[in-house]
């Protein structure tokens, strides 16, 4: 009976090469985690969607349906203010007309809505307008006046005076945010003020952030 003649390797030479092994998995294995890992606090840079505010003077309008004007009354001046501030913060060189001079410019003309946009930027003096339509904005999860929760979503848009039709919009998004953020329960501890201001503070970082570059985290 013929028998093969049994191939040994010895003992040293089978440990190296496990060890090679191991060692080339072992950094593949690092690279994936290396490649795959985020880190979730890391900011990444965020580019402005429109940058021609920079240098121009311009006018927040503030545009809302009669149901949000009628549950706030102050919501047409609130969001105007704190975009006008945003806007003079972030944005290099841009000259914000002061929005209660804008409120009462609309009170004083209750179908402003109506003008042309080039009227407008004529009559208010400026080379840029942007138009925020308002059309939500509550403060309680729907149906429960017990449960805070903000939110708050609207239609910009940018209007340029030099534009070859400047009643068209140049530039146009939608914005929609919600306090707090990533939930899908509200609030039970809290009030009024603290969900009004931390959802007008989240519509102006998410709309201002349009008009600049920025950072954010992931």
């Amino acid at each position: 009976m013929n028998i093969l003649p049994r191939l040994t390797i010895p003992a040293a030479a089978l440990a190296l090469t496990a060890a090679a092994v191991l060692a080339s998995q072992g950094c593949v294995a690092a690279g994936w985690l290396a490649d795959g890992f985020v880190d979730p606090n890391a900011e990444v840079k965020v580019p402005a969607e429109y940058l021609e505010l920079e240098n121009q003077r311009v006018a927040v309008l503030v545009d809302a349906d009669l149901s949000v004007v009628f549950e706030h009354p102050l919501a047409q001046l609130e969001v105007a203010t704190i975009l006008s501030e945003r806007l003079t913060d972030h944005v290099p060189g841009v000259t914000v007309r002061n929005p209660r001079e804008i409120i009462t410019f609309q009170q004083r003309n209750l179908y402003w809505n109506t003008s042309s946009y080039a009227d407008l930027m004529e009559r208010l003096e400026v080379d840029r307008l942007v138009v925020v339509e308002l059309v939500d904005y509550r403060l309680h999860e729907p149906g429960n006046v017990n449960i805070w929760r903000g939110l708050m979503t609207a239609n910009i848009g940018v209007t340029e005076v030099e534009a070859p039709n400047p009643n068209d919009l140049v530039y146009a998004t939608t914005v929609s945010v919600e306090y707090p953020p990533d939930s899908e329960v509200g609030l039970l501890n809290a009030d009024q003020r603290t969900i009004r201001l931390a959802t007008l503070e989240r519509f102006a970082q998410a709309t201002i952030g349009k008009f600049y570059e920025h950072k954010s985290r992931r």
